[in-house]
This record gives structure tokens, sequence and C-alpha cells, in this order.
């Protein structure tokens, strides 16, 4: 029997072996903004690199993917959720072989059912796994690889509406401000703008890069602002200018007070 010590070298052994091997892989674009009409097919390239030193096994599946009210990523069984598109897709290989040190173009088709009933915007995700080598190693290891996926929205041209709404504006806690969007328009939309920090005699002290992010179609969104690092104490007015991708602006005030 090994003795504790030298199975838990022997783990640690494993796991340096098995990451040593696990491939990093990148993906450009990461992510395909498509618009076409009913029954129309598009394609596009993108293109998977690697720093690996030896060939890698790539391979290729289909998911659904949402995002909950904080922005964190759920990932699903593809055309399991009301607005995929993962149905739609057709990538030009289920696996495929990446060379060392190299990068290689990959197509994704699209076809749009020819059906008055879809509009807006739709989406799903390819993923790119990079399968593990085989081993001859005994025991217990830990088996490490990487996972990337590539991001679609697809949008039914000529469908499109908009409608965003400025939910709530609040102050958690001493170091963040939050505020939550809701998409009420049918088609992806990204933020942007800022919330300007004014203090009791109007003057502007600081300013707040709202983040570029996705609000999907339907949904809400939170997002957490951190107050600046040093912020002096005292009392202050929030004034957020929120702008949504599709042009719209969303303006909030809030008083907060800083101990």
């Amino acid at each position: 029997m090994i003795e504790p010590m030298k199975r838990f070298l022997l783990l640690l052994l494993l796991i340096f072996f098995m990451a040593a091997h696990a491939a990093e892989i990148g993906l450009s674009p990461p992510r395909l903004e498509l618009v076409g009409r009913p029954g129309e097919t598009l394609t596009e390239t993108v293109s998977i690199l690697t720093t690996a030193s030896s060939p890698q096994q790539i391979q290729v599946d289909l998911s659904d993917w949402t995002l909950d009210p904080e922005g964190n990523l759920l990932v699903l069984p593809p055309a399991s959720l009301e607005f995929s598109s993962a149905a739609w897709l057709e990538p030009e290989a289920g696996d495929f072989i990446l060379e060392a040190d190299s990068s290689q173009e990959f197509r994704v088709s699209v076809t749009i059912p020819q059906d008055a009933a879809y509009d807006g915007t739709y989406q799903s995700m390819v993923f790119f796994t990079v399968v593990p080598p085989p081993t001859e190693t005994q025991g217990v290891g830990v088996i490490t690889t990487t996972r990337i996926g590539l991001t679609i929205y697809v949008t039914i041209a000529a469908t499109e509406q908009g409608g965003s709404e400025l939910v709530d504006f609040f102050q958690p806690d001493d170091g963040n401000l939050t505020v939550a969007v809701a998409n009420t328009g049918n088609t992806v939309m990204r933020l942007g703008g800022f919330v300007e920090l004014r203090d009791e005699e109007g003057n502007s002290k600081y300013r707040l890069e709202v983040p570029d992010v996705p609000v999907l179609r339907e949904s809400e969104r939170e997002l957490s602002i951190p107050l600046p690092e040093g912020i002096e104490p005292g009392f202050y007015v929030a004034l957020a200018l929120i702008e949504d991708s599709r042009g719209g602006i969303l303006a909030g005030e809030l008083p907060i007070q800083v101990p």
C-alpha cells in the first residue's frame, strides 16, 4: 500500500503531467452577430489558434446558453431554450486536428427557418474542446483540458423591436453601486455610459464607467459598479447616464453616503 505522503506526491505529479499536456487554444473572433432573412443561409469563418507543441484533437459541440441577472453564464443542452438558434447551426466538422503552434479556419453556417413566427435575436454557442491525449499512467489522476466557446447571435432582419428600462438604482454596500436594466425589446443590446458622483455643491468629483456587457432579449441585468478606491467620505448624488446599443439613454439619480 502506498503511504499517504507518497500518494499525495504521486497525485501532484499526475496533475502536473496532465496539465502540461492541456493545450491552450484561442478563438478569433470570439463572437458572431449575424443578421439575415427567413430562409437565408449565412456562413462565417473563425480562426482557432494554439500554442501547443504537438497536434491537438478538437471536439466541436453545440450548446444553448443564457445569463442570470448577475451576468453569470448558464450553459444548457442545445435547442432547450425558447430563443435558441442551435438547431439552425451547422459546423463544418464534429471534430478536427489542430496542428502544433498554428491557426486553422473553421466555418459555421446558419440557416434561418422560413417561418414568420420567428422574430428578433436568437443565440447559441459552439464549443471547441481539446481532447486530452491517452496516457498509460496507472492510478489516480486529474485530467485537465481547455474549452472555449464561440457565441453566436442570429437576428431576423426587419423584425427588430427596441426597448429598455432602468429598473433600479441603489447602493447595496459601502463600496458599490448597483443598476438594474431591463431589455424589453426582442434583440440583444449592450450597455455603456457612466455614473457621475457630485458633491453637495453640485461639483462633479468622480466618473465611473458602465461596463460594456450584453443584456439578452426580454431579460434583466444587474450591474455592480465599484466606487473609486480612496474616495473621500461624505454625501454624494450619483447621476446615472446609461447608454444602450440601440441609441437609448437611461437616466437615474441616487443620493449616497460614503463613510
